[in-house]
């Protein structure tokens, strides 16, 4: 239109004018407070530390009574919009080169969602050390679009689903997915592919703006609750560098990089809930930080609409701006600067969709100061199911003054509810002093916000809380949400993957939490591995897990050290091999504790190797074991161990000679580092036992093996050189545990495989090689399983040969009814007491049978059961002492130990001799472990557990799905001794 240009410049003429007018204000910082009083002072205070909130004036702006509802310091401006960016569904703003999508997975051990990876332009790190990652991670279902190329005529504006390309090329798609660089399209039938170079903005399907907010809130204030209360506020930075982002309180850190007087020298760190890493702010950069109660919504925050019919000299351009002027730069109408505001060009109409907990509207409207005393409109304010509007002010002329919108309230908002916002240019009844039709006709919509009703906010925030912890996604919290206490907590470790950050936790104050799923464990998930973190106070709470009723693991939760890397403390381990291949109902919980001692929930993965520790040739089969060969692919002089001697069995055998025997290849390669993340690896631990003269050497392939070899020897200290010599000792006969730090030796390297020799005139028995990511040797305990130099003392040959002269005699079948018989076992002779796993059915006082082995009968009553263990005591009366009883003592132990086998033994068939085998734990808890399966006979529930002190240690109470015997402890005695034999439970 021909009167287009001279409008233009007639405007920003009359801009530029009053924005030099604003740098003539006294005071730097200004603030507005929530009952509406200005604050001003050249100096802002007491913000340096994370445990100090800022004051301007002696006014607390923050916390309190009367915070801020924003603060500006006038000696920056607003930025202009940057050329790359990621815009976020609440209006946040995060300028940088996008670089790479990265899909929802695991990173370092813990959860993470679907991210876009951001270079940032402009400084955000608290340190300069090059160690730290050099990118920031943004949450995919936060952001509405993402601009690698600014298209001005597309700021402030949001087309849903739509892809601009460099080559100017306008797309709108159906269907969007990602990969690490590009996106694929389906557009019509047609489907589509482009890298990012290609685009100059992404604009995403369009999300549900309240449902982002609620995830957001629940992000932010987990559980709906804030210690003070009085800080359930939100605050939002606005930088010089174009930075737009939300957090709250809580999630606020502070820092000084000299004098604390100074705020130029202060640095904030912030995280928002799109955000997976922290922001630091340098306070000097920071034009504007707005604050609002967690019941208001900003109307900036939702999308909205506009249209503009009856515009005559302004139609062609001047669509509304948030935050900004209509012809940007800092919007004021009346005494002060906007804090937040909508610029429209009258006529103008503004529609957004209201949330449904919606109950109200506050805010004001005025005309730009760049009108100056010019300038007329008239604002409304309509709600889309109401034909009159709910406020209509008399006609605005100039600049120089503000309407309050009043108290607009309403009941219910309709599914399709929308609140609309109209400047019309007041043509009727327009002042003669007033420039013409719809000539500087600058509006503001100044701090517009929503009010919410709070309660049923809360609730809502709460629902959701439990979505906000990533390693629950497939789990169900079936404990009483209420009585669970949600935090967000500083997670304070300095690793070079993961700076301090904030993170959703959970204290179960006043009762456990419990998750719960069903699933189908898959032949090769074999680990189930559980990664929490707490920082503070003794090992608590404990973790307990229990899969189809069998409690597998309880834990207490170790602290994290936080200035050294991943795997400390270590993640918590389950065996899933005797659930392997069935659907399981799996159980986790979280013991009640101190509200003090919150939990981080990383990651709960069901995985087929763990990340921190590699097992090796990990309970071999006698085929793995006939396949293993030389280094030349010859076959290998190789025995499959299980004799009963080797409680740590089964263990392989390698005959003396000078062939090198491969018992692992790696696909990809175990990667040595001096820091290593999961996957990677530094330590390893091997067992052995040398037979006869001589030695053995243990050689890691890589792909420089044959220039460089790397080789340990033990044993000798006549090794040839090259080869590390790792103990000079003579090794025969014993077992040794051997734990080589790999990194010291060889420095970093890519193992390919692991080969094995027995040198001398005999042979060499290997057992247990576990690689390890940790520096930590203690953390190769974190398997169950029997250290093989227990086969020095432990020799279960000899104990079973001793046991069983004696042990027919102790042992009795008891009828428990026509069709359920189970042994039972004397611990006390002199009084004819028998010890048996009872059942639900057992009645203190009853008769039973019993059947000696030997074939004799006899009459005896049940006395009472220990209902923890389930041990139940009978009793003959008037015993004869006729020299064909044994007894056996209850083991004294009030729980069990991971390093030690059991005898598992019971009458068979025929009731006339005892099937007996030598089990190892494979699962273990203090009063439960899962034992390996008897390989000499099926184990049936009520077998009797023998430790190695010829005690009694427990009964099998159940099978796992894949026959494992289930065993409990027996530890009734003494303390509840008398009272059972009074028949009392």
């Amino acid at each position: 239109m021909p009167f287009r240009t001279p409008l233009l410049c007639l405007l920003l003429t009359s801009c530029l004018l009053t924005s030099v007018a604003l740098g003539d204000e006294e005071k730097r910082f200004v603030a507005l407070l929530e009952d509406g009083r200005v604050v001003e002072d050249n100096v802002l205070r007491n913000w340096y530390s994370g445990n100090a909130m800022p004051q301007l004036a002696g006014q607390s702006l923050i916390d309190g009574g009367n915070p801020m509802r924003w603060i500006i310091d006038r000696s920056l401006g607003p930025a202009e919009m940057p050329n790359a960016y990621i815009e976020l569904l609440s209006g946040d703003r995060l300028p940088g080169h996008t670089d790479s999508y990265v899909a929802e997975g695991i990173e370092y051990q813990a959860d993470q969602p679907e991210h876009f990876t951001l270079t940032p332009s402009f400084s955000y790190r608290k340190s300069s050390d090059s160690r730290y990652r050099t990118d920031l991670r943004v949450r995919r279902d936060f952001i509405r679009k993402i601009v690698w190329q600014q298209i001005p005529a597309l700021v402030d504006r949001y087309v849903p689903s739509t892809v601009y390309l460099t080559n100017g090329r306008e797309i709108n798609f159906r269907a969007i997915r990602f990969s690490e660089g590009a996106i694929h399209l389906l557009s019509g039938r047609e489907r589509m592919s482009f890298g990012f170079h290609e685009i100059a903005e992404l604009h995403l399907p369009d999300e549900s703006p309240w449902e982002t907010q609620l995830r957001e809130l629940a992000i932010l204030f987990p559980g709906g609750k804030t210690d003070p209360a009085d800080r359930m506020r939100l605050v939002q930075w606005e930088t010089s560098e174009g930075l737009v982002a939300t957090t709250s309180v809580q999630r606020i850190d502070a820092d000084s990089r000299g004098d604390n007087n100074n705020s130029d020298r202060w640095i904030h760190g912030i995280q928002p809930a799109w955000a997976l890493d922290p922001i630091w702010v340098e306070c000097r950069s920071t034009w504007m930080r707005r604050s609002w109660p967690i019941d208001e919504i900003p109307l900036f925050r939702l999308p909205y609409q506009e249209t503009r019919e009856g515009a005559m000299f302004s139609r062609n351009g001047f669509p509304a701006r948030v935050n900004r002027g209509v012809l940007a730069g800092t919007a004021k109408s009346g005494d002060h600067i906007s804090g937040w505001n909508f610029g429209v060009m009258a006529p103008s109409r503004m529609s957004f969709e209201l949330p449904p907990l919606a109950k109200g509207f506050r805010g004001s409207v005025g005309i730009d100061q760049a009108a100056k005393d010019r300038g007329c409109v008239r604002g409304k304010v309509f709600v889309s199911w109401e034909s009159q509007p709910k406020f209509q002010s008399e006609p605005i002329i100039g600049s120089q003054k503000t309407v309050e919108l009043g108290n607009i309230n309403w009941n219910d908002v309709p599914t399709d509810g929308k609140l609309i916002l109209e400047a019309d240019m007041a043509e009727e009844g327009r002042p003669d002093d007033a420039d013409p039709f719809d000539i500087r006709d600058m509006t503001n919509w100044i701090e517009p916000r929503l009010l919410l009703d709070r309660e049923k906010l809360l609730a809502e925030i709460r629902e959701r809380t439990p979505q906000a912890i990533l390693a629950w996604k497939d789990w169900t919290v079936t404990s009483d949400p209420e009585k669970l206490q949600f935090q967000t907590s500083r997670r304070r470790v300095e690793y070079s993957y993961e700076a301090p950050s904030w993170r959703t936790t959970v204290a179960a104050k006043d009762q456990p939490l419990k998750l719960s799923t069903k699933r189908d464990i898959a032949p090769e998930t074999r680990w189930l591995e559980i990664v929490t973190a707490k920082f503070d106070g003794n090992d608590q709470p404990v973790i307990d897990v229990t899969i189809d009723g069998i409690l597998v693991l309880s834990k207490g939760l170790q602290n994290v050290n936080i200035h050294d890397y991943v795997n400390t403390p270590s993640p918590l381990l389950v065996d899933l091999l005797p659930f392997a291949g069935h659907e399981v109902t799996i159980e986790i919980s979280q013991s009640a504790g101190s509200a003090d001692i919150p939990v981080d929930w990383r990651g709960i993965h069901f995985l087929a190797q763990p990340s921190f520790l590699r097992p090796i040739l990990d309970r071999p089969t006698e085929v793995e074991v006939d396949a293993l060969a030389t280094l030349n692919g010859d076959p290998g002089d190789v025995k499959w161990r299980n004799d009963l001697r080797l409680v740590s069995r089964p263990a392989i055998e390698v005959a003396d000679g000078e062939d090198w025997i491969q018992i692992a290849s790696f696909d990809p390669p175990l990667e040595i580092r001096e820091r290593p993340m999961p996957g990677q690896f530094r330590q390893i631990r091997f067992n052995f036992s040398k037979r006869g003269e001589g030695h053995v050497l243990i050689r890691f392939l890589h792909n420089n093996d044959a220039e460089s070899p790397a080789i340990y020897s033990v044993g000798t200290n006549k090794a040839p050189k090259g080869i590390f010599e790792l103990d000079p000792k003579k090794v025969q006969e014993e077992w040794h545990e051997v734990t080589p730090d790999l990194f010291s030796s060889l420095g970093e390297v890519e193992i390919t495989g692991i080969a094995i020799q027995s040198v001398g005139e005999g042979s060499s028995v290997w057992d247990h090689f576990l690689a390890l990511a940790s520096t930590h040797p203690y953390q190769f305990n974190c398997l169950t399983a029997i250290p093989p130099y227990h086969n020095n003392w432990d020799d279960w040959q000899k104990r079973s040969e001793d046991l069983l002269q004696r042990l027919p005699q102790a042992i009795v079948q008891v009828q428990l009814s026509p069709e359920l018989k189970r042994p039972a076992v004397m611990v006390n002779q002199g009084e004819g007491i028998f010890a048996m796993l009872g059942d639900d059915n057992w009645k203190a006082g009853s008769t039973v049978e019993l059947t000696r082995l030997d074939g004799q009968s006899f009459t005896a009553k049940r006395l009472g059961i220990d209902a923890e263990s389930r041990l139940g005591f009978i009793q003959i009366e008037n015993i004869q002492q006729d020299g064909k009883w044994a007894q056996y003592n209850l083991s004294g132990a009030e729980r069990f130990d991971p390093r030690f086998a059991f005898m598992l033994l019971q009458p068979n068939a025929a009731g006339d001799g005892l099937d007996w085998d030598v089990s190892q734990p494979m699962t273990y808890t203090s009063t439960t472990e899962i034992l390996t399966n008897p390989e000499t006979f099926d184990c049936e529930v009520g077998a009797i557990a023998i430790d190695l002190n010829h005690q009694v240690a427990g009964f099998v109470i159940g099978k796992a799905p894949n026959r494992q015997p289930v065993l409990t402890i027996a530890h009734p005695l003494p303390k509840n001794w008398e009272k059972l034999k009074r028949g009392e439970n």
